[in-house]
C-alpha cells in the first residue's frame, strides 16, 4: 500500500536498510510453503494441553499441544513443530535505530509475506501490541503471523496450521494458547 511520496532522509534511508537485510531472513522461517502431507498421522488436538516451552532471548511461550521443540535454525530462530507439518517459530534479528510505528512495520511486512496475506487487526500479546497478518500457504496450510520492533530487536511469530489437522475454531484455539503463554523476557 502506497501512502504517498516521501524522500527519505539519512536516518530513514538507514532504518530503510537495516530492514531490507533484516527481512529475507525474518520471512525465512514463515515462508516456507510446508509440502509436507499429512499422511497417515493422526488430527492434532487443539486442546487446553500445552506443547513443548520454547525460550529464546525475547520471549518464552508453548507451543500447540502435540508440537515439539525443534533445533535452533540459526542465530535468533527457534522453532517446535506437529507430526504432521504444523511449525511455530520465533525469529529474532537485531534492529539498531529507530523503529519505524507499528502499522508502518506491519505494511512493510505484508509486502515481504506476498499476496496471500492480508493485515488482520494488531494483537495485544503480553502487554505489548503486535501487529498480525494471516493467509492460505499451499496445500491447506493456514500461516498467522505476528511482529514488531522492541528493544532494538524485530521480533516475528509464525504459527502455521494445516486445515486437514485443525478446524476453524481448533486454529483459532491453538493460535490464542500461544500467545496467551507468550512472556516477554525483560
Amino acid at each position: 500500500m502506497r501512502l504517498g511520496v516521501h524522500t527519505p532522509d539519512r536516518r530513514t534511508s538507514s532504518r530503510l536498510a537495516a530492514l531490507a537485510i533484516t527481512a529475507p531472513l525474518l520471512l525465512g522461517t514463515a515462508a516456507c510453503s510446508g509440502d509436507d502431507e499429512p499422511g497417515d498421522q493422526p488430527a492434532a488436538s487443539a486442546s487446553a494441553t500445552p506443547g513443548a516451552e520454547i525460550t529464546s532471548d525475547v520471549a518464552t511461550f508453548e507451543s500447540p499441544s502435540g508440537f515439539e521443540a525443534g533445533e535452533t535454525t540459526g542465530k535468533g530462530a527457534v522453532i517446535a513443530t506437529s507430526p504432521t507439518g504444523g511449525l511455530v517459530s520465533l525469529v529474532t534479528v537485531d534492529f539498531p535505530g529507530d523503529a519505524p510505528d507499528l502499522d508502518r512495520q506491519a505494511e512493510i511486512a505484508l509486502e515481504g509475506l506476498g499476496r496471500k496475506f492480508t493485515l488482520e487487526d494488531p494483537v495485544e500479546v503480553d502487554g505489548v501490541e503486535m501487529w498480525h497478518a494471516s493467509g492460505k500457504e499451499s496445500k491447506g496450510s493456514y500461516a498467522d503471523v505476528y511482529g514488531l520492533i522492541r528493544d532494538e530487536q524485530a521480533v516475528r511469530l509464525t504459527v502455521r496450521l494445516s486445515g486437514d489437522d485443525y478446524s476453524p475454531s481448533e486454529m483459532d484455539a491453538a493460535r490464542q494458547q500461544v500467545l496467551d503463554s507468550w512472556t516477554w523476557n525483560d
